[in-house]
């Protein structure tokens, strides 16, 4: 009794949230129902108040939508109030999906299986991610193709195997606890197409390794996959993450421990290095004001360069992952600055205003450049025997 009064209070509360947000919760129009899906990632008593508010909208995209909240979420609580929807929306008529046979195991993303999976880790530092294919073989486990993408290298590796479901949940448990990087679940088209993207990229510039593509790759697919629009822009708006002050929240991206040791370690960005050093050691900077000045004029100009031509295509791609990495590890918000900031990439200029994520990146990696070039004239200069 005190579990179910429990329950109810949770529902009570999130329904007062969504009331809080703006949402007219008592209006039971199908318009609600996006706006409501929008709310899934504000907390569990908000989620709960989602589910049991899409069970009261008598329309097939409450049905739809609930579906997709089932599948998505890992929270017990969460899917049996889908369940008790389901049952309210079919006494009005609205047909429930069949009850499916529960997995004699279950953990995170790896769970209920359709024909063909695919997930990703985050984006790190030097701008390489990893990528799994499943296929799902009938009395025969899975078939993995494991990729490494590199944002300007295209694919690095790539290898097949087969394993058991729970061989593929131990690798993402053991990639998790050494890495802490959490294997998030994509669609596997999308995964396909950036594979094939990096195999291209490989093949021009001749890298070698990849004999077996397109045998692995014919476990899945055979022809050219269809270019397809980034998978974030299914989760979030493009045209409201740009509204507010993201420009100076962005910075908040660098504590993230995902992209807390991220350095860009691109060939463009060392050519700026020399006029670090000197305008550190120039004689013509009569004081630290115009000193500073100077050192911010050349970050300004290696932030322009990193959001021109191929680079800014680069690095829309890679903080579109980080976004869709960050949504799907619930930091909805983060995502948002994540999004934000490819977006301004992609349109080949930082814009008039700081971004300051893309200042702080340039500084961080500037500084670890200018640190190690120090340490390697001192390991040098220690190394001489002195008569």
């Amino acid at each position: 009794m005190a579990k179910k009064k429990s329950h109810e209070d949770a529902i009570r509360r999130g329904i007062e949230q969504l009331r809080q947000s703006g949402l007219a919760i008592d209006d039971a129009s199908p318009a609600l129902i996006p706006r409501l899906r929008e709310q899934m990632d504000k907390g569990k008593d908000t989620a709960l108040a989602v589910v049991f508010a899409l069970g009261k909208i008598s329309d097939a995209a409450a049905v739809e939508t609930l579906k997709a909240i089932e599948r998505e979420s890992a929270d017990k609580e969460v899917k049996r109030e889908v369940k008790r929807s389901f049952f309210k929306l079919a006494q009005r008529g609205l047909a429930a999906p069949k009850e499916e046979p529960p997995e004699a195991t279950a953990a995170a993303v790896f769970t209920r299986a359709p024909e063909i999976e695919a997930y990703m880790s985050s984006v790190d530092g030097g701008g390489t991610r990893l990528v799994w294919i499943v296929r799902v073989q009938p009395n025969h486990g899975l078939q993995l193709i494991q990729a490494m993408l590199h944002d300007g290298e295209g694919l690095l590796r790539i290898g097949g195997t087969q394993l058991r479901r729970k061989g593929l949940r131990q690798m993402a448990d053991d990639i998790k606890q050494q890495h802490d990087v959490t294997m998030i679940s994509i669609p596997w088209e999308y995964a396909d197409q950036i594979i094939y993207e990096g195999y291209e990229q490989a093949k021009a510039r001749g890298q070698s390794g990849l004999e077996n593509f397109h045998e692995l790759r014919s476990i899945i697919n055979t022809g050219k996959p269809k270019e397809q629009p980034h998978p974030i822009y299914r989760r979030l708006n493009r045209d409201e993450v740009r509204d507010g002050a993201w420009r100076e929240q962005s910075r908040r991206l660098l504590d993230e421990p995902e992209l807390r040791y991220w350095i860009l370690t691109d060939d463009w960005l060392q050519a700026f290095l020399p006029q670090i050093e000197e305008a550190q050691a120039s004689r013509l900077v009569l004081n630290p004001v115009q000193k500073e000045e100077r050192l911010a004029a050349i970050v300004r100009d290696a932030v322009k360069a990193l959001c021109a031509g191929e680079n800014a295509k680069l690095f829309q791609r890679r903080m579109e992952d980080m976004a869709l990495y960050l949504v799907e590890t619930n930091r909805a918000d983060l995502a948002k600055l994540s999004l934000a900031v490819a977006l301004q990439a992609g349109e080949g200029d930082p814009g008039p205003l700081d971004v300051s994520f893309l200042t702080g990146l340039v500084q961080k990696s500037f500084a670890f450049f200018l640190s190690e070039q120090k340490a390697k004239r001192e390991e040098e200069t220690s190394l001489i025997v002195k008569p």
